[in-house]
């Protein structure tokens, strides 16, 4: 399995991340395991990079909205976290009609913000919805990309132009 995360450091470009993780993400309505599924972004370019996800065509959801898809998307089966087959690989609209929103058809990506335990972030859902999580700082992105990783050894990205953050990114996720 892959569960694939991305971490966005305050010397990255913005423009540059929003539009390969949006690529990336809603590629095949990001069923494919190496797709972005969950993004830790530093709290200092934060409300910049929602932004520019926003100005790149991914529609935010508010809190409520992801509560509403979280319900439908997430069950319980034998003790284990299951996802609807329902919504995997779904359109954006579809999972927007789940929460009540009309979109076009050409909408790619729905986006919003969790915390770092929330079940899109811990779970490869497969779906064009990618949670994005505030981190404090580079240090703390790292840390919570290892967590949402799992040990999987799989696929992990970073945008920054830090490379002593890249370097302790690659060595922290091998």
């Amino acid at each position: 399995p892959g569960n694939p995360p991305v971490l966005v450091d305050e010397t990255a470009c913005l423009q540059r991340a929003a539009k390969r993780i949006i690529d990336g993400a809603a590629f095949d309505n990001n069923i494919l395991c190496i797709a972005e599924k969950e993004v830790f972004v530093v709290e200092r370019i934060f409300a910049d990079f929602i932004k520019t996800m926003q100005d790149f065509g991914a529609v935010l959801l508010n809190d409520e909205q992801i509560s509403t898809l979280t319900t439908k998307v997430f069950g319980h089966k034998d003790g284990r976290v299951v996802v609807s087959r329902d919504f995997i690989g779904k359109n954006a609209n579809v999972l927007a009609r789940a929460v009540g929103l009309t979109l076009a058809d050409d909408v790619r990506l729905l986006f919003g913000q969790t915390d770092a335990d929330h079940p899109f972030v811990q779970e490869e859902q497969m779906m064009p919805f990618l949670p994005i999580v505030k981190v404090k700082d580079a240090q703390e992105g790292i840390a919570r990309s290892v967590q949402a990783e799992h040990g999987f050894k799989h696929t992990a990205m970073i945008h920054s132009n830090d490379l002593d953050v890249i370097t302790k990114f690659n060595k922290a996720l091998d």
